[in-house]
């Protein structure tokens, strides 16, 4: 690193240096000491501030719609963002085996926006409730509100309503050997929208 950068670096971002040198934490805004993670506590976070853990979770190069489909992008992380460890353990979400994705599309507005970031928790990749998920057809991957209508013996759904938040896009139904078609890749959790 050049002095040039390290000075914009600072300018951009008010930390402490010594935190890219030095792995003990930095002091960010207003003096908050932002700290490693306790490593020797089990179910830590990945960095403690003011006293409580948060994890990251990442970002993925992939848009899925709440339209009428996008082909996923495969692709590295992108950014990620914390989360209070608190909260994931409070909603039983594992921050190792979350995603966010960019939703594209308005069928699930008001509730999931256009561009807005989903937290997709891929351990819930089976319809045992009612709810949003994120899952695949053919090759577009989608999240829509998924809602099992009838069950097999095994308890399995043996036929679901994909419904749109949106009135302006109609129900679909599937049952029998169309339930084959949908692969649900996890359940969403969360969403952060720009206001």
């Amino acid at each position: 690193m050049n002095d040039d950068f390290l000075r914009k670096l600072i300018e951009h971002f008010p930390v402490d240096l010594n935190w890219l040198f030095d792995s003990d934490g930095f002091t960010g805004r207003g003096g908050k000491v932002i700290e490693p993670a306790n490593t020797g506590r089990p179910s830590h976070g990945d960095f403690a501030w003011q006293g409580e853990d948060f994890a990251m979770v990442s970002r993925m190069d992939l848009s899925v719609s709440a339209g009428t489909g996008l082909v996923p992008v495969e692709g590295a992380a992108g950014e990620s963002l914390a989360f209070s460890r608190r909260w994931l353990l409070k909603n039983r979400i594992n921050s190792d085996l979350s995603v966010l994705v960019r939703v594209r599309g308005d069928s699930m507005a008001p509730g999931i926006a256009d561009g807005a970031l989903a937290l997709v928790h891929l351990p819930e990749m089976s319809l045992a409730v009612e709810g949003v998920y994120a899952f695949t057809r053919g090759d577009s991957a989608f999240i829509k509100r998924l809602v099992p209508v009838a069950r097999g013996k095994d308890g399995r759904p043996s036929a679901l309503v994909i419904l749109s938040d949106n009135p302006a896009y109609p129900p679909e139904s599937l049952s029998g050997t169309d339930m084959n078609s949908i692969r649900i890749v996890g359940r969403v959790r969360c969403v952060i929208a720009t206001l």
